[in-house]
């Protein structure tokens, strides 16, 4: 039997076809409010994120804030804003690389060329290499050169996915 022909016999009364599609009705109003409630729940993780990467900027990016005098009598203009600007420590868009100050249980300092340091979070899934062998975080030490590819968190620590090791021997 098909939905419209219970609603529509004779035994089925009035009300009880009211009362239908009003569950229909509800039900159809508690889905459209949970896939709203999850867009702004989805919605205000984005904008956390965006704010703490903004108010970190130049920690994650320029290396630190703008240093010496700024501005003439009409005080900071758009000339100012980039001076001395050009190659200061911007990091590669696709990892850090540098040399390790300290290695802790499951975190990892390192200097960049620029001198900015930089922590590496490293979790049971983070690949390590040393050559063709895999290694722990046990192995590393300081004065190795490591590249490290992987995302940043709210807070500028990068979670690796991947570092790759270098001797500090190695490349100099």
């Amino acid at each position: 039997m098909d939905i419209n022909e219970i609603a529509k016999s004779k035994k089925f009364p009035p009300l009880r076809r009211a009362g239908i599609i009003a569950i229909l009705v509800a039900g159809f109003f508690f889905v459209v409010f949970v896939s709203f409630a999850g867009g702004v729940l989805v919605g205000l993780k984005k904008a956390r994120f965006s704010y703490k990467w903004g108010e970190n900027y130049e920690r994650n990016f320029v290396g630190g804030p703008f240093q010496g005098p700024i501005g003439g009598m009409m005080g900071p203009g758009p000339r100012d804003m980039m001076r001395g600007f050009e190659g200061r420590g911007f990091r590669n868009a696709h990892g850090i690389a540098g040399t390790i100050i300290s290695v802790t249980d499951n975190k990892i300092v390192i200097k960049d060329r620029d001198g900015q340091e930089n922590t590496i979070s490293v979790s049971e899934k983070t690949l390590i290499k040393r050559g063709q062998d895999t290694i722990s975080i046990n192995d590393l030490k300081n004065d190795d050169r490591i590249v490290v590819m992987g995302s940043p968190d709210d807070n500028g620590v990068v979670n690796a996915d991947l570092v790759r090791v270098f001797s500090a021997s190695e490349n100099k």
